[in-house]
């Protein structure tokens, strides 16, 4: 062990050890440097798929938001079709609490509109079980929505106790205009 400790100190081995240290510390930081890189450009590469999955998410939440008080209000069979598409497309970025929220509401809008007669904005005003009934399942979508979006404290009892139509809004004799 000493002879080797000696032999490798000798005077020609320290002279390629001076030219080989430089290169090797060189040689060393490159590859430090390129995996700190290619880890930087990793993360920031998840955090944007992450982002831009959320901005989609929040885009196809505000349309559904949009179409589920059009289906409402949508008297004319083609514009419940064009709705039922748009509410269709949660299929490609919603979560699955959404999109089980949404197949449950689904359920009872359906129910209540066949025996609506089609016209379920008018049950919905004479009514008040089948209110509250449509108004408990949006409200379980726009809980899923939020939490998809974001963390949230709004207990399930909290957001079906708020989720209401108004008199002013979806209940009024004008928005039959609409």
């Amino acid at each position: 062990m000493v002879f080797l400790a000696a032999e490798l100190f000798s005077a020609g081995n320290l002279e390629t050890l001076k030219l080989l240290l430089p290169l090797a510390g060189s040689l060393l930081g490159v590859l430090l440097t390129g995996a700190i890189g290619l880890a930087t450009y990793s993360w920031q590469e998840n955090t944007k798929r992450k982002s831009e999955l959320v901005e989609r998410r929040q885009k196809l939440y505000e349309d559904l938001n949009s179409a589920l008080f059009g289906l409402i209000l949508a008297k004319a069979i083609e514009d419940r079709r064009r709705i039922l598409a748009e509410i269709e497309k949660g299929w490609l970025f919603a979560s699955d609490e959404v999109l089980a929220a949404l197949f449950k509401y689904m359920e009872t809008y359906d129910r209540h509109w066949t025996t609506a007669s089609g016209d379920i904005q008018k049950l919905i005003r004479e009514d008040e079980t089948v209110r509250r009934d449509i108004e408990q399942g949006m409200a379980e979508i726009f809980l899923a929505m939020r939490r998809d979006l974001r963390d949230t404290r709004l207990s399930d009892a909290m957001a079906k106790n708020y989720m209401h139509f108004y008199n002013c809004g979806m209940l009024s004799q004008e928005s039959d205009a609409l």
